[in-house]
């Protein structure tokens, strides 16, 4: 049986998103203008078919579908690789890894186990007990600390529960895959965030003490925050910028995830999505 297949504009909605209602699907998004594209070729053959069916492997030729690559799916380089599960990209690889990385993406999107118990953990929370579920999933943890799905399904239901500080505790502890999950790099900012405006006791105040501390970063992301959390996402998004002139890397270059987790908010504002990613890009060149 086939597990590989080439995808166009037309086909990319049946071969992707409706099987990743199914499964696990992997997009790669390659160009035969890129030498790191081709070097990738082998590899992915090889764990499609080793696989046997448990994930597919669907490639887009950027060269063709250049357009729809980039304003339909916002990839811009190769090589890209994508997993979807049931209709969303819940994974990112990019440039030429090791066999070894695209194995490790792989485990952490494939069936295991443990999943039917993780399942029944979940419905102990939508069972309206929280700390039960919380409880049995750390347990299960322990029993196949391998399976990544365990460790985002914990760190949802934290963030869910708004228990932020506990939420980034336990991130703290985890794998560096799990920190690098594009979900849970997510959840952490708006953590971040939630407990930055939460600092904020008089917003008269804060303007006050910034006027006279411009350069002042846990200042100026607090300002962020509570500008953020009250819709005015343009002026959270300027002095994200500012924040990345001052020093990009602090806290963990905390300034361009929180610019990324906002424009991904603006999806109906393409212009001003164009915009911003642009100063931002700039700003870090």
């Amino acid at each position: 049986m086939n597990h590989i297949f080439d995808a166009t504009p037309e086909n990319f909605n049946e071969l992707v998103l409706g099987n990743s209602q199914r499964g696990p699907v992997m997009v790669n998004y390659w160009s035969a203008n890129a030498g790191p594209c081709l070097k990738l070729w082998p590899t992915l053959e090889k764990l499609a078919n080793e696989y046997s069916g448990r994930f597919l492997l669907i490639n887009l030729n950027t060269d063709k579908y250049k357009s729809f690559a980039q304003n339909e799916l916002g990839v811009r380089s190769v090589p890209t690789l994508q997993i979807f599960f049931q209709q969303q990209v819940v994974d990112v690889m990019h440039g030429a890894e090791s066999e070894q990385s695209m194995r490790n993406l792989l485990s952490r999107h494939l069936p295991r186990s443990s999943d039917s118990l993780l399942v029944e953990s979940v419905k102990l929370y939508n069972s309206n007990k929280p700390e039960q579920a919380i409880d049995e999933l750390r347990k299960l943890q322990k029993t196949d600390p391998e399976n990544p799905r365990i460790a985002t399904s914990i760190i949802k239901l934290l963030f869910r529960e708004s228990r932020f500080e506990d939420m980034e505790d336990y991130i703290n502890c985890q794998s560096t895959d799990i920190k690098n999950n594009e979900e849970v790099i997510s959840l952490l900012t708006h953590s971040k965030l939630q407990r930055a405006a939460e600092k904020v006791k008089n917003v008269q105040q804060l303007k006050d003490e910034l006027k006279s501390n411009t350069n002042n970063l846990e200042l100026l992301y607090r300002s962020v925050a509570v500008d953020a959390l009250n819709d005015k996402t343009t002026q959270a998004l300027d002095q994200l910028l500012e924040m990345l002139k001052i020093d990009a890397s602090y806290e963990n270059n905390l300034a361009a995830k929180t610019m990324v987790l906002l424009l991904n908010t603006m999806a109906n504002d393409a212009e001003n999505v164009k915009l911003y990613r642009a100063k931002m890009m700039d700003v870090l060149a």
